[in-house]
C-alpha cells in the first residue's frame, strides 16, 4: 500500500510552524482590536456568483484558479480565493449595511488552484482587514497605517517597503484603458503569449506582469497619472499626504494595478527587498462599487490581505517557551489518584503538563527529559502516605517535597516568583 501523502499544493502544519501561524494572527488580531475592528469569520464554501461578479471573468483567480464545483442538489459552489468579496456579501446577508462601525478583520484558509511553490500553496492562509463606508481618503491612509503597525511588530520593516498607485475613479480608469490599450497595440507582436491574451481581456494586468519583453515595453507605456480627473488626482494626494503624516515611507509605482476588477482609486503593496516575482506579503486597495454589485448599497471599502506563509518564511523566527512540567507516579496504583490532582488543576497560561502512565522509574525519567521537561512531579509512595509530593527540577539538579493541597501555588511559584 502506497503511504498516503497531502494533496498537492496543501501542507499539515504542525510544531514551531503551527505556533508561528498562531503568534502571527495573535500580533494582528491584538492590533485590529485595539482599533475597533471586529472580527468576522466567512464560510469556506461560497455561492459562484460572489466572486463571478466581483472579481470579473477576465480574472486570474477566476479564469484560471477558482476551486468550482456542482454539488449533489445542483448549486454551483466554489471554495473561497479571498476574503473581501465574501466579506462584502456578508454585509449583505446580515444586514449589516447601515452599522455604525463597519470595520472588520479575519483570518483564514484560501483557495487557488495555482502551480504550488515557496510561499504560495494552493490552500493558503490570509490575514486581512475591510473598513467599509464612506469614501474618505482617511480611510485609505488607516488600513494602511495598520499594515505598517503589523509590519514594525513582526520585524519585517528592513526586509519590506511600501510600493502604492492609484487607478482613479471609474471615468479615469475608462479614458487610461482606451489610451492604453491603443498603445498596447501598436506593441502587440512584442509582448508576451500572456500578455496578448490579457490585451483582449484584462490590458491593465499587462503593467504587472513578470515578463522582460513585458517590462521593456511597459517603461513606454503612457502613465496613469496623466489621465486623472480633478477627484481622482485630490483623493491620491491626500491619501500620499496623510501617509507622510504619519512618517510612513513610500514608492510611487504606476505599474502597480492589482489583478481584480473591484479596484479603484489606491492599491499598494508590501514588497520585500528581494528580486523574487512573488513577493508581495500584503497588498490592498479600495473598491468603491463591490458591495453595490452584489446588490447591495452603494458603499465605498477599502482594505488589504496578507499572506501567512509568506510572513513566516520573512519574519523573524517564532519559537515556543514551552514551561512542560511532567507527572508520574512509582507505581502505577498511584495513577488515579495522580490524574485527579491533575484534573483540579486551574489553566496556567505558558504551563503545560504531560502525564506519564507507564514504564518503570528510570524510564519514566527519561521519557520526561526527552520531551524537554523542565522538571518533574512525582507521587512517591512514602510520600504520599503524608499527602506530599516530590518536585524535581531538571534545570538545577535540585529535589523538595511539598504539600499535595499547595500543587496550584508551588506550580505559579516555580516559574513566576
Amino acid at each position: 500500500m502506497s503511504k498516503l501523502s497531502t494533496v498537492k499544493g496543501t501542507k499539515d502544519l504542525l510544531g514551531d510552524e503551527i505556533f508561528a501561524y498562531d503568534k502571527i494572527c495573535e500580533i494582528f488580531s491584538n492590533i485590529c482590536k485595539f482599533l475597533g475592528y471586529e472580527k468576522i469569520s466567512t464560510p469556506i464554501l461560497e455561492h459562484s456568483d460572489v466572486f463571478l461578479k466581483s472579481l470579473g471573468v477576465t480574472s486570474d483567480i477566476i479564469s484560471k484558479e477558482m476551486y468550482s464545483f456542482t454539488d449533489q442538489g445542483g448549486d454551483n459552489l466554489v471554495l473561497r480565493p479571498e476574503g473581501t468579496a465574501a466579506i462584502s456579501r456578508a454585509l449583505i446577508t446580515n444586514s449589516l449595511q447601515e452599522n455604525l462601525v463597519q470595520k472588520y478583520f479575519y483570518l483564514g484558509p484560501m483557495f487557488r488552484r495555482e502551480r504550488p511553490q515557496s510561499g504560495r500553496l494552493r490552500q493558503f492562509h490570509q490575514i486581512g482587514i475591510e473598513f467599509l463606508g464612506k469614501n474618505n481618503f482617511l480611510n485609505d491612509v488607516e488600513v494602511i497605517m495598520i499594515a505598517e503597525k503589523l509590519i514594525v511588530l513582526l520585524d519585517l520593516k528592513k526586509k519590506v517597503h511600501l510600493e502604492i498607485n492609484t487607478l482613479g475613479n471609474t471615468s479615469s480608469r475608462r479614458e487610461y484603458l482606451k489610451v492604453l490599450v491603443k498603445f498596447l497595440k501598436k506593441n502587440e507582436s512584442e509582448l508576451s503569449n500572456e500578455s496578448k491574451r490579457r490585451l483582449k481581456t484584462n490590458p491593465l494586468r499587462i503593467l504587472d506582469s513578470k515578463d522582460p519583453k513585458d517590462i521593456k515595453i511597459r517603461e513606454c507605456a503612457p502613465r496613469i497619472f496623466e489621465y486623472l480627473d480633478k477627484e481622482s488626482k485630490d483623493f491620491f494626494e491626500k491619501t500620499l499626504d496623510g501617509l507622510k503624516k504619519l512618517k510612513i515611507n513610500f514608492i510611487l509605482n504606476p505599474f502597480l494595478v492589482r489583478g481584480l476588477d473591484y479596484y479603484n482609486h489606491t492599491t499598494f503593496e508590501y514588497i520585500t527587498n528581494d528580486k523574487k516575482s512573488q513577493n508581495a506579503i500584503l497588498a490592498g486597495g479600495r473598491y468603491d462599487g463591490l458591495v453595490k454589485s452584489l446588490g447591495g448599497n452603494d458603499i465605498g471599502g477599502v482594505g488589504w490581505a496578507a499572506g501567512i506563509e509568506r510572513i513566516v518564511l520573512n519574519a523573524k523566527r517564532f519559537e515556543e517557551e514551552k514551561n512542560l512540567i511532567s507527572f508520574f507516579a512509582t507505581s502505577e496504583k498511584f495513577n488515579t489518584n495522580l490524574l485527579n490532582l491533575i484534573n483540579e488543576l486551574k489553566l496556567v497560561e505558558s504551563i503545560s503538563v504531560n502525564f506519564i502512565s507507564s514504564g518503570n522509574l528510570k524510564k519514566k525519567f527519561s521519557k520526561a527529559n526527552k520531551l524537554n521537561s523542565k522538571g518533574c512531579i512525582i507521587l512517591g509512595e512514602d510520600e504520599w502516605k503524608e499527602k506530599n509530593l516530590i518536585w524535581k527540577d531538571f534545570r538545577s539538579g535540585t529535589q523538595e517535597v511539598f504539600p499535595a493541597n499547595d500543587i496550584q501555588n508551588f506550580i505559579s511559584k516555580i516559574f513566576f516568583s
